[in-house]
């Protein structure tokens, strides 16, 4: 964590003043002085409020050193999840092929610790959210203004709690022990080895009940916008940790906990409504920064997504044809959420049609500067509520088979294909679930590959396609530590086959 130390090396006052600089874009902060006290900083709601802010913005925006156009392949949560997962699964393969050897290790499962810059970016930035949040929790913990109220104080610990737990599901998602930094002090974070995936879980899972039972149920911002987590967005993140962890009877009645929440959250019958920043389906969104002349009015992912230019331009991430082929006839998801483009214009070579994702409808070719954005970047939604309920159904959790083809069903029926059979056994219903997740959940924050994992079918699916011969080995699985952590760090043992 090499460049997470440097930063602990700083004090947590001139963090957090970087924090609340960085979020200009979001929020209005009062003028910034040379130095803040940790007290200071949390000496009243607005203050402590706006640090929150300044995380949301560097999740999506990143930091003001980096270019927002290139955020989606700089930060886990802007579009890098997405991209990698993508990659080492069998959803998305790059374009360029060996031209852009930076994404060439990951999507042929070839990576070694010279061809890994991206993946590392998934280390940098997750642990910078991780050390945003540590920095408010104990911030709030020690101020002692009397201006901070009790429930602001309960709130706001709560919404950071769950961004810590959210941000290191995709660490030990994408590089299995990680190093659990629970403090900014530097002398507790230098020289953290790398802590077991259960054990990791299991901080996930505390504080994701710490926040769910302290964040309030509406959505924290003025205008109801669904861009801060509330409860319900807790819920669900815990209702995904269970399932990951196999306990399918929490992960049911958690999930259900969201399904019920009707008057607030309700599958969108219009598949082109599922991706908006108005969707009834959304459960948590970030905000993209709105004063961007480069990005426009498109989120980091959209922005990269789509071509320079309109069905001609060169898509750099196709969806493969593997993936495609997994679509019924007939299913709506096809046509309204992928969209094609003939590379040809840009290469020289004869014409072919490549598919990329379209969920995102705005991106670099038809952005406009300093319009209101049709889209914040979705992280949580219903849809995968039903899913993760579906699944644990089908694994003996309350309903059993019955409940897991309602669900089901529930997904299909919005996607226009009739209803799967009552008559399905445990075996099927689970190949359904596999199936529906990958239609649904399609170029998404990487759920493909991950489930892959999970379920123990990434040898049998991978290791036999073309684009990945020949297989390195399923070490693979996990993607290799940055080697300036491992050298700063001599406690961090390097994954297996590294």
């Amino acid at each position: 964590m090499q460049r997470l130390q440097r930063n602990i090396v700083i004090t947590s006052s001139l963090v957090l003043l970087g924090m609340l600089c960085a979020c200009k874009k979001l929020v209005t902060i009062p003028d910034p002085i040379n130095t803040i006290s940790t007290g200071q900083v949390f000496s009243s709601e607005k203050q402590a409020n706006s640090a929150m802010a300044g995380v949301y913005s560097k999740l999506i925006n990143g930091s003001d050193f980096l270019s927002v156009s290139t955020i989606g392949e700089r930060s886990f949560a802007a579009g890098l999840s997405t991209i990698l997962g993508g990659l080492s699964s069998d959803e998305l393969y790059n374009y360029r092929g060996t031209a852009e050897q930076s994404y060439y290790g990951v999507n042929t499962n070839n990576l070694t610790i010279l061809n890994s810059g991206h993946p590392w970016e998934i280390w940098y930035s997750a642990y910078d959210a991780i050390y945003g949040t540590n920095s408010i929790i104990e911030g709030i913990a020690a101020s002692k203004a009397t201006a901070l109220k009790d429930s602001v104080r309960k709130a706001l610990t709560g919404e950071a709690k769950f961004v810590r737990a959210f941000s290191y599901f995709y660490l030990v998602n994408f590089f299995g022990d990680v190093p659990l930094a629970l403090s900014i002090d530097f002398n507790q974070t230098s020289r953290l080895p790398r802590a077991p995936q259960d054990q990791v879980y299991q901080q996930m899972l505390q504080d994701l009940k710490d926040a769910a039972a302290s964040m309030p149920a509406s959505y924290p911002t003025s205008t109801g916008e669904r861009t801060r987590p509330n409860k319900y967005a807790a819920l669900a993140m815990l209702a995904r940790v269970y399932l990951y962890m196999g306990d399918y009877t929490n992960a049911a009645a958690t999930a259900t906990q969201v399904i019920n929440n009707g008057a607030d959250y309700t599958l969108e019958s219009d598949l082109n409504n599922v991706f908006r920043k108005s969707s009834r389906e959304a459960i948590w969104q970030l905000q993209q920064t709105l004063t961007d002349f480069s990005i426009k009015d498109a989120t980091p992912e959209g922005f990269i997504m789509q071509p320079n230019i309109l069905k001609t331009g060169i898509a750099s991430f196709c969806l493969t044809p593997g993936l495609l082929a997994t679509f019924e006839p007939g299913d709506q998801r096809l046509p309204n959420w992928t969209d094609s483009t003939d590379n040809s214009a840009g290469t020289g070579t004869s014409p072919g049609m490549t598919y990329y994702p379209g969920k995102y409808k705005i991106g670099k070719a038809n952005g406009t500067p300093g319009m209101p954005p049709q889209a914040y970047y979705l992280v949580l939604r219903l849809a995968e509520m039903y899913l993760i309920r579906a699944e644990a159904a089908a694994n003996g959790a309350a309903g059993g088979i019955g409940t897991a083809i309602a669900d089901l069903n529930m997904i299909r029926n919005r996607a226009g294909l009739p209803a799967l059979s009552a008559g399905l056994n445990k075996e099927q219903a689970l190949a359904a679930v596999a199936k529906e997740r990958r239609t649904e959940l399609f170029g998404e924050w990487g759920h493909r590959w991950f489930d892959l994992k999970r379920t123990k079918q990434m040898h049998a699916v991978l290791s036999v396609l073309p684009l990945k011969q020949p297989w390195q080995g399923d070490y693979q699985a996990v993607y290799p530590l940055p080697v300036p952590e491992i050298s700063a760090n001599h406690y961090l043992i390097q994954n297996t086959g590294y």
